[in-house]
């Protein structure tokens, strides 16, 4: 009896124990286990560790950037791609060119959409002691020159700050020698009485510029007078004119581009818009009278038709909300410039031009010293430029938040240039860059990046142009990694302000001939 008592108790027994004994030995594991974490906590990663986890963030970044730039799809940084060389570029009309300049021209050629110029400056001589002028001269003889050019050219006459050169009159004349007379262009010159009456003989004038020259109601008479002129871009300085004689680049039947700065009567400059709404043809405008008011542009917008309006440049009001309601009544246009106005009539604005005109390609809002959107307001107006595919330049004040709001840039595939106060040149917002195939040009407050950025740069392939507006940051490794970027050729900054001067070597700059450093008062 005792026996079968003790057998079934030893088996608890040892049963009891066993469990004891899992007991004690989970805990011990279960303490190995988090030493043993601990320990793995506290050991720093491997440099091999490090280096896997910049390559992988690397190929995240460049997956990412292929995503976004294809058909360019490819496993490098894509080249260039490689433009047409303009016509006037042809490297047989060097020899050409290098005649006129020994004539005493000078060769202008072209940018911002305007023509190849032949600039006729202030050419002299002295004789007897005294400063001969010598325009008349110098056009005939490099006239015969010209004509063997094989486009249109226009000629550029540009005087002294003080109006000291003499008066163009039989130089102008001579103009009519010119086959292929794209335009006429005068700065600070002095035009008499013979001069307009050549420039209204001159059969073909399509283009005419005259910018802060002598220019009176007698002369405008002369000029409006020029029937064929399509684009007229006058400016009186501060001398004012009449209504009537205001009104008379009106009546150019082929005027298509018009670009005026005079001073008139206060109460005269309603009735000039109101006049101008007749003109349909416009194509461009550009007005500044001095005072406006907003319904006299919304009078302009509404009682003609401005189907064929692609451009408009506003300087003298901020449109606020009944003048940027009636632009959906020019839904054509391609290009927008305004002055600053309050940040919530700037977003109002941006809002309308977004909905009524998907054709922009320039939208400039503002300067960088006036108000600026932010926060949320910033965010959302970066992605309402995406409702402008064509979008090429843009100015919208705007201070950046932070390198992800640039994303909805990434879907403008023409975009060239863009504003944003704050915009550093960092890692983060390289990788939103280079999803832009076509930037240009770059305006950044601080160049932040290092080497962990130089399998980024490349993919900034077009970008020809970088101002920077804190030089300080610009040092000898930032200029090697630029250099990885295949067109930039130029940087520009201005150290006139700040205390240090840049921390760039002569050694690095001569290393990096490719670029050209533009400094202001250098």
């Amino acid at each position: 009896m005792l026996r079968q008592f003790i057998c079934p108790v030893a088996a608890v027994l040892l049963a009891l124990a066993g469990i004891g004994g899992l007991i004690i030995s989970s805990d011990h594991s279960q303490n190995a286990v988090a030493e043993k974490q601990t320990s793995a906590e506290s050991t720093p990663p491997s440099q091999a560790d490090v280096d896997s986890k910049q390559r992988e963030q690397r190929l995240k970044e460049i997956n990412l950037i292929l995503s976004k730039r294809a058909p360019e799809f490819s496993g490098a940084p894509p080249q260039p791609t490689p433009e047409a060389t303009p016509v006037w570029l042809d490297p047989a009309l060097d020899n050409l060119y290098q005649q006129i300049k020994r004539k005493r021209a000078g060769l202008w050629f072209p940018r911002n959409n305007e023509p190849f110029s032949i600039w006729v400056g202030n050419p002299s001589k002295t004789v007897d002691g005294k400063k001969v002028y010598q325009h008349t001269e110098v056009l005939k003889n490099v006239i015969p020159l010209v004509n063997q050019l094989p486009f249109p050219v226009r000629i550029w006459f540009y005087g002294t700050r003080d109006q000291t050169n003499p008066e163009l009159g039989e130089c102008i004349e001579t103009l009519s020698a010119v086959k292929q007379l794209a335009g006429v262009k005068f700065s600070l010159c002095r035009i008499n009485e013979r001069g307009y009456t050549a420039l209204k003989n001159l059969p073909n004038l399509t283009n005419l510029e005259i910018l802060y020259s002598h220019l009176d109601e007698a002369g405008l008479s002369e000029i409006t007078q020029a029937k064929k002129l399509n684009r007229l871009h006058l400016n009186f300085g501060n001398q004012s004119i009449s209504l009537q004689a205001a009104e008379q680049v009106l009546t150019l039947p082929l005027l298509e581009d018009l670009k005026i700065h005079v001073d008139i009567a206060a109460e005269d400059v309603t009735p000039f818009w109101e006049k101008m709404t007749k003109c349909s043809q416009l194509t461009s405008v550009e007005i500044d009278l001095g005072s406006v008011t907003q319904n006299a542009m919304i009078y302009f917008l509404k009682n003609g038709d401005r189907q064929n309006l692609r451009s408009w440049i506003i300087r003298e009001i901020f449109p606020r909300k009944r003048l940027a309601d009636a632009l959906a009544l020019a839904p054509n246009l391609e290009v927008l410039k305004v002055p600053s106005g309050r940040t919530d009539d700037i977003f109002y604005l941006l809002e309308q031009v977004a909905e009524h005109q998907p054709r922009i390609k320039q939208l400039v809002i503002g300067w960088d010293t006036g108000n600026h959107l932010s926060g949320d307001q910033a965010r959302a107006a970066l992605t309402l430029l995406t409702n402008f595919p064509q979008l090429e330049r843009c100015h919208i004040p705007v201070e950046l938040p932070d390198a992800r709001a640039l994303q909805p840039l990434t879907r403008l595939p023409h975009l060239q240039f863009f504003y944003c106060r704050n915009l550093n040149l960092d890692q983060d917002t390289l990788v939103q860059l280079a999803q832009m195939p076509a930037l240009k040009r770059l305006e950044v407050d601080k160049l932040q990046f290092d080497q962990n950025a130089a399998h980024l740069l490349p993919w900034l392939s077009n970008v020809e142009k970088i101002t920077i507006k804190d030089p300080t940051t610009l040092n000898d490794e930032r200029l090697e990694l630029l250099a990885k970027m295949p067109r930039l050729s130029k940087l520009v900054w201005c150290d006139i302000a700040i205390k240090e001067p840049i921390p760039l070597t002569k050694a690095a700059r001569a290393r990096f001939p490719q670029f050209e450093y533009d400094v202001c008062g250098k």
